[in-house]
């Protein structure tokens, strides 16, 4: 395709580019009338032959904390892969509530439905703020135009205030994020998820 011809393709006036494209809109009162907030049923992953997880069924309740305990192997890092779209399963069904599947489900999709996660290394943006950190993981539109023009609303600043009183940072809201120490480091990236608002998190 020649220059001039991909010129034409690009500015065609019925093209509408995915950056200007509406973000998903989700529920926000997920359907737990059955009690349990995330099914998986009968889910297995091999990898290269090794069964990482073997008809796995998890049911866990809205507003439950569970723990999953097990030795290195035992399947419990493919879990949350599945779980968060990282990994899709060979069998199985993952749901989100009743109606929402999760195997339908990119990662990005995943996590604006609800389901942030937070890995055993903390993964902060160490050349911005304390502050700036919290602000980025807002859950807003994420889009390139909405993204630019943005500005911080009152409740988005009280949202930001509260976090860092919970997370125990507001002494260092003004402070580059490399320069913390570890545990606040993880601190700050709890902080990150629990702004989101998820409905479900897993570590």
């Amino acid at each position: 395709m020649s220059f001039l011809e991909k010129t034409r393709t690009f500015a065609r006036r019925d093209k509408v580019y995915d950056f200007l494209m509406p973000e998903p809109v989700f529920d926000d009162n997920l359907d737990t009338r059955h009690g349990p907030i995330l099914y998986l049923e009968d889910i297995s992953v091999s990898f290269d032959g090794f069964k990482a997880l073997n008809n796995l069924n998890l049911y866990i309740n809205d507003g439950e904390m569970r723990c999953i305990i097990g030795a290195n192997g035992a399947g419990k890092t493919t879990m949350m892969d599945v779980i968060t779209g990282k990994t899709r399963p060979d069998s199985g069904s993952v749901f989100f509530g009743q109606r929402i599947d999760l195997l339908r489900m990119d990662e990005p999709a995943i996590a604006r439905a609800g389901i942030g996660r937070k890995f055993q290394k903390p993964t902060v943006f160490e050349t911005l703020s304390v502050y700036a950190n919290l602000e980025l993981a807002l859950r807003t539109d994420k889009r390139v135009w909405p993204t630019l023009f943005a500005q911080l609303s009152g409740p988005q600043k009280e949202a930001i205030d509260e976090t860092l009183l919970m997370i125990g940072l507001m002494e260092q809201r003004h402070r580059l994020a490399g320069e913390l120490s570890h545990g606040q480091k993880q601190w700050l990236e709890i902080g990150m998820l629990l702004i989101q608002q998820p409905d479900a998190s897993g570590n």
